[in-house]
């Protein structure tokens, strides 16, 4: 977990900057065997750690594959290890099939938006994350994660 939060930021500088609202379409994920809403022309790469994907497109970068074992069960298992990063505006919503928790906090290269998503979906656990340069990158990143389906 700690080695792919510190190799997003990497990923973001990739991507180029962008959060707007732009128009959204299916797009699957082959490796998961699910699909997703995403802004048109996003995407879809293998996963920085695991067998997952990886969507990129300005204003949205973010990653999804099975949860491991490591990654948190609940959402206060997941507040625990945020601590690490000092969070600020942390959230959290439940789900019907898990939760979502977002933060932020401010590092060395500025501003970061967190996103941590948990869901029970077709009898997989799911992990979809970002850490994020913008707010509206972050709130993209949830959309997307919560859209994820069969």
């Amino acid at each position: 977990m700690k080695t792919l939060l510190a190799a997003l930021p990497i990923a973001l500088l990739l991507a180029c900057s962008g959060g707007g609202a732009a128009k959204t379409a299916p797009l699957d994920l082959p490796k998961l065997g699910l699909k997703a809403d995403a802004p048109a022309g996003s995407t879809v790469g293998d996963a920085l750690m695991g067998s997952g994907h990886m969507i990129m497109l300005p204003g949205l970068v973010v990653n999804v594959a099975e949860a491991s074992d490591t990654q948190p069960k609940t959402i206060d298992d997941a507040k625990k290890e945020a601590e690490m990063f000092s969070p600020k505006n942390l959230k959290d919503e439940k789900l019907a099939d898990g939760w979502v928790m977002t933060f932020d906090n401010e590092g060395g290269m500025g501003k970061n938006f967190f996103a941590q998503v948990r869901r029970d979906i077709g009898g997989k656990a799911i992990w979809c994350e970002t850490t994020a340069s913008e707010a509206a990158q972050q709130t993209n990143a949830v959309n997307f994660c919560k859209s994820l389906k069969k």
